[in-house]
């Protein structure tokens, strides 16, 4: 049944004129005696009686007028549908963050705006290691991802681009003997006890911290793991060892834990927003830029990279 063949047959049935039914859909009124005629003898069944002065619904016509209003109105409906979802004001949205990630002020002033702009988007978070976000988003299982690059090269055919990069700060008990020396370096923590993330669960801080202090001729003697950010933190209370974290960490408040900043250039971290190369979800683009608007920008480019460049390798300065 040709969808435009109904579209007049409504417009005719309510105006019950053919001249002023053609006026009406931009037409004249012979492909639309055509359009009529053609509709009837595929149904098999005359839609209106017509004479010289009047034009009128058959029994036939208004069997016809609710089903043919109600196809019209779902064909509307499915073209709306379409076109929410592909410009991104509907559908599934699925986040990736890490644990330190989502302790910055910058995590839920991004989900709240987002959910603001696009409240018909259903929006999933998932608490994952940097490694496991790169792995979910290349196997379609994440849309994007906050993360922080780790070691190994990343896949081609993500997108990282960078949101904020702050320092690394060591965490550790107030009384502490480095907690009294006035500039901090790395080296100085050689020898140290350390607390960290397991370096089997994929967290890029981990990496990085491996990468700074082998870059000083040191391995760092971890003496406990931690699988959460607060765990780690709340285990340099015990004064069992120091901890290297972001500075987004120093939220997390425990009595007797003190940080305290490196005076080195290469002690920072950068946090990224990552998703397919050339992805046509809407949504996961427009969550993208909207990141980087509530981010700001990178204090060391003031920008950041822009167009979003595909990251082939990264060094070891890039962490969770």
């Amino acid at each position: 049944m040709n969808i435009r063949h109904l579209e007049f047959f409504v417009v005719l049935a309510q105006e019950l004129h053919f001249r002023r039914s053609a006026e009406r859909l931009g037409i004249t009124q012979a492909p639309l005696s055509l359009a009529i005629q053609s509709l009837e003898a595929e149904l098999g069944a005359r839609l209106f009686h017509r004479t010289r002065r009047t034009v009128v619904l058959t029994e036939a016509g208004y069997a016809l007028l609710d089903d043919a209003r109600a196809i019209l109105a779902r064909i509307e409906h499915a073209k709306e549908s379409v076109w929410e979802t592909v410009s991104g004001e509907v559908g599934r949205l699925r986040v990736g963050f890490t644990n330190a990630s989502s302790l910055s002020p910058f995590f839920p002033r991004l989900i709240h705006a987002y959910r603001t702009q696009r409240p018909k988007v259903n929006i999933s978070l998932l608490e994952l290691s940097s490694s496991r976000q790169i792995e979910a988003i290349e196997q379609r299982e994440l849309d994007v991802g906050l993360l922080r690059l780790p070691d190994s090269t990343p896949p081609a055919e993500l997108v990282f681009t960078p949101l904020m990069e702050e320092p690394l700060l060591v965490a550790m008990h107030a009384g502490h003997r480095l907690a009294k020396v006035a500039s901090l370096k790395l080296k100085d923590l050689r020898g140290e006890p350390f607390i960290a993330y397991p370096r089997q669960a994929g967290v890029a801080i981990s990496q990085q911290t491996l990468a700074l202090c082998a870059k000083r001729g040191f391995e760092p003697e971890v003496v406990q793991e931690a699988q959460q950010a607060s765990t780690l933190i709340g285990l340099t209370a015990t004064g069992l060892g120091i901890a290297l974290v972001p500075a987004t960490l120093q939220s997390i408040v425990v009595p007797g834990v003190v940080f305290r900043a490196l005076d080195e250039t290469d002690t920072t971290t950068t946090l990224y927003i990552a998703h397919r190369y050339g992805d046509a979800n809407a949504r996961a683009m427009q969550f993208a830029a909207l990141a980087k608007s509530c981010a700001g920008p990178l204090p060391s480019e003031g920008a950041a990279v822009a167009p979003a460049r595909r990251v082939r390798a990264r060094s070891s300065a890039a962490a969770r």
